[in-house]
């Protein structure tokens, strides 16, 4: 039965099922870093044209190699060049790498979810199918329309005043979501590779899960805030809105998700909506939660999701009596009661200047721990259609998640990126 977690990890291992190499595909440099903790020789396979001297250090890596993993080639680059190295396990925390590393763990025989759980969980019309045999109360009406005219007509049979979210079946960071308000708006849409889904409305959450042997165990719920076009702009955990009996309804909800898709170990980052008092799974993926949750996970609970993920098939988790317990979060980690991180966007064109918060702006009670911005003077800021399109984030930690994410949306607004017309 899926719960709450509230374990707290020790040192040591437990039952190490895989000796070897850690192959890591499309490490960022958080990944990285959090793979070196893990005290096995790494390997890293990066994308062509990825910044390596923000991941490697020098000494603390086995082998590097510049291979797209996403091409056809890659099971020959597997077959032919990471089977000799005596590889433990090959992972991946990144969404184009999730198919790969299972293809690779399949052709070396090493631990890792199967090429089919990753597939349904990547492939949103699988999942959808798969819950209407299993466990049809979690999901919501759906169809893979040919054309627009099939998807009105799907519209249409749902009744009036039923609204529809279109968005690629394998898609990620909420790119090429639409809202489609009435059937009519489909008209001269493309829909092909497309999935329709009836939208239901309300706040919007993730559960943050690891789960061991088949047991699975929420870590953290996560409290989703977006702009019109679904793009993500703040995070905060816990939730203040789900009351305890919601809660538990959610991690029961989990458990049932994760075992009708069939995943038994690992991490998943599953988003979620509570509507008409039902839990209704949005997707799903096999991997940790972008955006900075991990982080938030790590100062609220103490547990270090990028480090269990990475660790998990080599046996690098340990088990309490009671629960599996992910890594813990390194002794420098200060756990709090919540925390929060807001993004910050702009009006596209050309950036002439960027100007980050004052310390002093900070209210009393809340802690900054962090403020990124990812754009510099002379770099074009586009249009907000996908996570990719903001320009910075501030996180921060406080008593409670009503400051915590007060806070972080108030210190993202001080980010202020100018721009000007023109093209870089």
């Amino acid at each position: 039965m899926s719960r709450l977690a509230t374990f707290t990890a020790r040192p040591g291992t437990v039952g190490v099922r895989a000796p070897g190499r850690l192959v890591v595909l499309g490490a960022s440099r958080s990944i990285a870093a959090a793979a070196r903790t893990l005290d096995r020789d790494l390997v890293l396979v990066q994308q062509p044209g990825s910044p390596l001297n923000k991941i490697v250090e020098t000494g603390r890596y086995s082998h590097c190699y510049s291979v797209d993993f996403t091409e056809e080639t890659f099971p020959s680059f597997v077959t032919g060049v990471l089977a000799p190295l005596r590889v433990g396990a090959v992972v991946s925390l990144t969404e184009s790498g999730l198919l790969p590393a299972a293809l690779a763990n399949e052709l070396l025989g090493t631990p890792g979810t199967p090429f089919e759980v990753v597939h349904t969980l990547r492939d949103k019309s699988r999942m959808r199918a798969l819950l209407r045999q299993r466990a049809p109360e979690l999901t919501v009406r759906y169809a893979v329309p040919p054309d627009a005219m099939a998807a009105a007509a799907v519209m249409k049979g749902w009744g009036p005043g039923v609204r529809a979210i279109l968005k690629p079946r394998d898609g990620s960071g909420s790119r090429g979501v639409c809202l489609v308000e009435e059937p009519g708006s489909l008209e001269g849409l493309d829909v092909k590779g497309c999935i329709l889904e009836e939208y239901v409305g309300g706040q919007e959450y993730s559960a943050e899960s690891f789960s061991v042997d088949g047991e699975h165990h929420v870590v953290a719920l996560v409290e989703k805030h977006v702009d019109a076009s679904f793009v993500e702009l703040a995070h905060v955990t816990p939730p203040s809105t789900l009351s305890s009996r919601e809660r538990e309804a959610v991690c029961e909800a989990i458990d049932d998700f994760l075992r009708a898709v069939g995943l038994r170990d690992g991490p998943a980052h599953t988003e979620f909506k509570i509507h008409n008092g039902s839990v209704k799974i949005i997707e799903s993926h096999n991997r940790v939660g972008g955006d900075g949750i991990p982080a938030l996970v790590t100062r609220v609970t103490g547990i270090d999701l990028k480090a269990s993920a990475l660790g998990w098939p080599l046996g690098l988790v340990t088990i309490s009596d009671e629960a599996p317990a992910p890594a813990p979060a390194p002794a420098s980690a200060t756990a709090t009661a919540a925390a929060a991180v807001a993004y910050a966007t702009a009006t596209p064109g050309l950036v002439t200047s960027v100007e980050l918060p004052d310390e002093r702006a900070v209210p009393p009670g809340v802690e900054l721990n962090r403020v990124w911005t990812g754009v510099k003077p002379g770099q074009r800021v586009e249009s907000l259609s996908s996570s990719d399109d903001r320009v910075g984030s501030v996180a921060v930690s406080a008593g409670d998640s009503t400051t915590a994410l007060a806070a972080a949306r108030e210190l993202a607004t001080r980010i202020e990126v100018t721009t000007t017309p023109g093209t870089a």
